[in-house]
């Protein structure tokens, strides 16, 4: 009578049930089309697609064998909804529909999707991979960290935090050097690192655990880069000083390489 089976790992909406979850889904898009301006039915859409894939995961580690799955979906959809809301406390002036970071990049989307395939393909060929207790504890473990320590970055800057490199300094920008900032220089990249290599651990999926790892830390490397020399051009010796006692917090990942040139440079900024 509950509409769902879950003797062999699936859901399946029965015919009988599959009404009542039409009529529920319909009812519940109603208001959209009219109590709304265009532009906040814009943000609803995004917003009850997030919340539909979060209750999907509930219905799924709830009702099948696929705990991890379920879990891992609701963890996803409170990672993009909080970007949205710690925007719209922070920096409401920046919020925009991409803060939901749901169109961060097609790169994005397809290692979303190959996460998704992996898991699929290795529960269907390999079982017995897909529930290794110890290694989802590990990933678990990653996943909250990364996810804590990304909404710290964000509310510790406050003001100050920005989705996108900034190439021209805000006549408010401040160098955040306090909380999560002194124990790493880019904590929010740092902490979605780990979250992203976190999520494929959890699920027990070895080939995207490691290319996500790849795949991350080169995009981490070269934003970092990027950023750290509008930063150095923003704060000069400020900053630099920063970067000679703080760490970025991702193995192997330096910044921007001060030349002697550069260096020349702030000496002569800190003389005038």
């Amino acid at each position: 009578s509950s509409g769902i089976n879950a003797e062999y790992g699936v859901l399946i909406l029965t015919e009988a049930a599959l009404p009542y979850y039409t009529i529920g889904l319909l009812l519940s898009l109603f208001p959209l089309f009219i109590l709304f301006t265009p532009w906040q039915h814009d943000v609803l859409y995004r917003a009850y697609f997030i919340g539909a894939v979060s209750s999907a995961g509930v219905i799924v580690a709830q009702y099948s064998v696929h705990t991890q799955l379920g879990i891992y979906l609701v963890a996803l959809s409170f990672f993009h909804i909080s970007e949205y809301l710690l925007t719209a406390v922070y920096k409401e002036d920046k919020l925009s529909l991409d803060s939901f970071l749901l169109n961060h990049s097609t790169a994005y989307h397809a290692a979303l999707a190959a996460g998704l395939v992996e898991y699929v393909i290795e529960y269907v060929n390999l079982y017995d991979t897909k529930f290794v207790t110890i290694v989802s504890i590990i990933g678990a473990c990653l996943m909250t960290g990364g996810f804590i320590f990304r909404k710290l970055a964000m509310m510790t800057a406050a003001e100050n935090f920005d989705h996108i490199v900034q190439s021209e300094k805000a006549q408010n920008h401040r160098l955040v050097k306090n909380g999560v900032y002194s124990l790493s220089r880019h904590p929010s990249y740092a902490g979605w690192f780990y979250w992203s290599i976190g999520t494929q651990i959890f699920l027990c999926n070895p080939v995207c655990a490691v290319a996500y790892a790849y795949v991350s830390w080169k995009f981490f490397d070269e934003r970092i880069e990027e950023e750290e020399c509008y930063l150095l051009r923003f704060f000069g010796n400020e900053y630099q000083d920063y970067k000679r006692n703080v760490g970025v917090g991702i193995p192997g990942i330096t910044g921007y390489q001060i030349t002697p040139e550069h260096e020349a440079f702030l000496r002569e900024v800190k003389q005038k």
